[in-house]
């Protein structure tokens, strides 16, 4: 009877972790890179300190004082992202984020 439990828990888990990865929209390691940018005003001014969201992962991170930032497993697929500095306010960007690594530049209009 124990042996039964066990085997059916176990078979229970095979056939979920299964499903979930073969599922189209799981991601794969391919489907996740890392992306590295700068956020520049019009003028190409380097922005320290702007908040950046990419809102399909919901991750954040903040540029340093030279207005780069990095940052990783970003899926991979054209994604929203929100940037927020105290002297330009918010801008939302559309981005393309490719396998293999993704560089951006960032403007501020």
């Amino acid at each position: 009877m124990k042996f039964t439990k066990i085997s059916s828990l176990l078979i229970a888990l095979l056939l979920f972790v299964g499903v979930g990865c073969s599922s189209p929209n799981s991601l794969t390691s391919d489907e996740i890179t890392n992306v590295a940018g700068v956020v520049m005003t019009a003028d190409y001014e380097r922005v320290a300190n702007a908040e950046l969201h990419f809102m399909a992962d919901d991750l954040r991170t903040t540029t340093t004082e030279d207005g780069t930032f990095v940052l990783n497993e970003v899926s991979v697929g054209t994604q929203t992202v929100s940037i927020s500095s105290e002297m330009h306010g918010t801008v939302e960007k559309e981005v393309d984020i490719v396998n293999g690594g993704t560089r951006l530049e960032l403007k501020l209009d």
